[in-house]
């Protein structure tokens, strides 16, 4: 039965194993090379000419003082206990960054009830459509989604950007909440991924934080992606008490900032997703 994109980590060892008697079985077999696993030129050009407009008539802005976000892969939602443990967690953060959220699930009606939603979506099934969900006070200033493919599952999985204004400034924030391909050999496909989503941040002028799953179980992942990111001028999140989840030994979600000051961050453990939440407060 195969495993499907974000079923526990506790699975990602066997599939790993399965994906590799595949590859020793097809060794002479290549990715055909029209095969599409991330987003194309034109998809990025839209991207990129969304942001950055601001619209005069907008109305609504985070305080540049002081933002709180959460970021969270809640498993599709799986385990309703995830809705009391983001609360008990953060009460009511400005922006709240989702992995594997169920566009269609009730508990929307609990979290962020009068939050603008944000979607992307990714993994799709004759009963659910679930993807990224950003969660934000105020209503976004744009917002695109770019989607790349796991090439052996042929799964989507999605980046989402939005923008928002802010107090006291004429920049504007940039959010990405991103969930990275995850069953793949090397780090090429991974590493266009992540390319794609730093070309957007390129063309803005003003703070940015990025944040999700980056599914980086292998070391070489996790060592591409620091590498990516400091060379964009990105600093990473640390806790105090870290409890996020790991495989392999390699933390799997990450907060990244650039021109943002960190008030405050932590984590926490729970049992109601195979993932944990991150939180931080930051300025500009």
């Amino acid at each position: 039965m195969p495993i499907c994109p974000g079923d526990s980590v506790k699975k990602l060892a066997s599939a790993i194993v399965i994906a590799a008697l595949v590859s020793s079985a097809c060794a002479t077999r290549h990715e055909p090379a029209d095969t599409r696993v991330v987003a194309t030129d034109r998809e990025l050009e839209s991207c990129i000419a969304k942001l950055g407009n601001m619209d005069p008539s907008h109305s609504g802005a985070l305080d540049s003082a002081g933002i709180s976000l959460v970021n969270w892969n809640i498993q599709k939602g799986h385990k309703p206990d995830w809705i009391a443990d983001l609360a008990a967690f953060s009460d009511n953060p400005h922006l709240m960054v989702f992995q594997e959220a169920a566009l269609d699930a009730e508990a929307w009606k609990a979290v962020g009830s009068e939050h603008y939603r944000s979607f992307a979506p990714g993994y799709k099934t004759s009963r659910s459509l679930t993807g990224l969900m950003t969660l934000s006070t105020v209503e976004p200033l744009a917002q695109c989604n770019l989607v790349s493919v796991e090439p052996w599952l042929r799964s989507p999985k999605a980046t989402l950007v939005t923008e928002y204004a802010l107090t006291d400034t004429d920049k504007t924030l940039l959010v990405v909440n991103i969930h990275a391909i995850n069953f793949t050999f090397g780090t090429r496909r991974f590493k266009e991924q992540v390319n794609i989503a730093l070309t957007v941040v390129d063309g803005h002028d003003g703070p940015v934080l990025m944040s999700g799953d980056f599914n980086t179980w292998h070391w070489r992942q996790s060592a591409v992606l620091q590498e990516m990111t400091e060379e964009r001028g990105f600093k990473v999140l640390s806790f105090d008490n870290d409890h996020r989840t790991r495989a392999f030994g390699q933390v799997l979600d990450y907060i990244f900032v650039r021109d943002l000051q960190v008030l405050d961050s932590s984590t926490a453990d729970y049992s109601s997703s195979d993932h944990n939440p991150m939180y931080v407060r930051f300025s500009l």
